[in-house]
This record gives C-alpha cells, structure tokens and sequence, in this order.
C-alpha cells in the first residue's frame, strides 16, 4: 500500500471532546478531496495525516509506517503541509521561504525555479514575504511544498484549503499543479469548501460530518452526490450538467438573470 491509512484513529487537543473518533480510511495515490461542514475536524484530521497531530488511539501509516513516529526529517522527504493561514512571521523573502522546503533534502536551485514559475512569483521572488497579498503568500506555501517534494517517489501532499484566497484563474492554476504531483505518482489529499471543484477535480471524496464523523469515502462521483450533501449539510443540492462538466448547487443558490 503506497498511500495513507488511518486505522481507528481519535483525535482530540487537550481537555476537549475528541474532534475525530474512531475514524478508519484509506488514500491510495491520487487527489482526494476532503469536503464537510465548519468545525467537521477537517483541519484537524489533515494535520493528523502530516504527522502534526498524534493520534490519542489508532494509527496513521505511510506505507505501513506510522507518520507521527518518523523523525521530522525522514517525514519532510516524504510528506508536505500546506496551512490554512500562513505561519511565517520572519522578514525572508519569497525565494528563501520556498527554499525552505528543502531543508531536509540537497538543496537544488532549478527545484526552487521551477517551484515558483508554477505558481507564477518567479518575478516576485526576491520581494519580502509579507509584502504579498494573502492569495499570494498561500501560493509561496504551495511552492514551497512542492519544492519538497520534488523527486520523491510517491510523496504525499497534505493541504488545507489551498484554494481559499485563490481567485477563478489561480485556483484552476493550483489545481493543475496538484494534478500534475498526482501524475508524478504522488498522493494529494486537499480540503475545499467548492463542491463543484471537488467533484469535478478529485480522484476520490471524503465526506465529514459535524462531529468528525467520516460519512462516506471512495471514488468523487459517488461521495459527492446531493444525497450525500444533503445529508451532511442539511440542504438540498441539485447535479446540473454544464458544459464544462458537472456542477453541485445547493437549492436556493441560483438567482433569476
């Protein structure tokens, strides 16, 4: 097995009621797409798979390893975080913060190039950090983890919302760049809030409840189906075919021209 798999894992931060209970899954290589309501432990359950959060019981594996018990260097050559919000703080600028990614690897100058050109900085490359804007900065995160995992075998891509600050054209840009890890032989694992992007893009679903209930999982056609949506979020959807492909509307979310 070349992905990740949770086996009864419960996830909880200290004197809280557990965010994640019991919870087993199974991500082969691809992009999957992790979809569920605010406060569902998506974030949570994502660090859990970076090896950030260690289990309270179960196990995560990583070819049959447990990724929170890998030394943080061996577990940066083999798996990337990318953050909700950005935690760099420093005054580096945007080349240093992706070469950052490297620091567990030889450091390759043409890596670091290619890394920023995909998320279209490479011009931007020697301004401050946090002189970008915040959609910017999240590309930079982006690049930097996949500057880490540039030439690994099957590296695993971890990131929550990458999309969030995005705008249309950028969002189908990091998409691509997801994709193209993924055709490299990689695993992607990325929460989003767009349905449609979900269903349309990914591999494979995770669905999560209120609660950090894994609700369904497997192929994307067949977790994100109004069913299923209907289910989690307590809403109607509708599956409209559009010519670019199929689109999930939660009812009363369309408006007469």
């Amino acid at each position: 097995m070349n992905g990740l798999v949770c086996e009864g894992i419960t996830l909880r931060y200290e004197r809280s009621e557990p965010v994640i209970s019991s919870l087993s899954l199974t991500l082969e290589p691809g992009l999957w797409a992790m979809v569920g309501p605010n406060g569902a432990g998506k974030s949570t359950l994502l660090r859990a798979l970076a090896g950030l959060h260690a289990p309270e019981a179960g196990r995560v594996l990583l070819k049959g390893e447990p990724v929170h018990r890998m030394a943080a260097r061996h577990r940066a050559t083999r798996i990337a975080y990318v953050p909700q919000r950005s935690s760099v703080w420093a005054g580096f600028d945007v080349r240093t913060i992706v070469a950052m990614g490297r620091h567990a690897l030889p450091r390759r100058d043409e890596t670091i190039e290619r890394a920023l050109d995909g998320v279209a900085l490479l011009d931007r490359a020697e301004e401050p950090y946090r002189s970008l804007s915040v959609g910017q900065q999240q590309r930079v995160t982006i690049a930097r983890a996949l500057a880490q995992l540039d030439g690994s075998e099957g590296g695993v891509l971890v990131a929550d919302e990458p999309l969030s600050a995005q705008d249309p054209a950028f969002a189908a840009r990091v998409m691509g760049l997801l994709r193209g890890h993924v055709e490299r032989g990689g695993l992607v694992v990325a929460a989003l809030h767009d349905c449609t992007t979900a269903l349309r893009c990914a591999d494979g679903g995770v669905l999560l409840s209120s609660g950090g209930t894994l609700v369904t999982s497997g192929p994307a056609v067949d977790t994100f189906t109004p069913g299923w949506m209907e289910r989690v979020f307590g809403v109607g959807f509708d599956l409209v075919r559009t010519p670019g492909g199929p689109a999930l509307l939660p009812r009363g979310a369309t408006m007469p021209l």
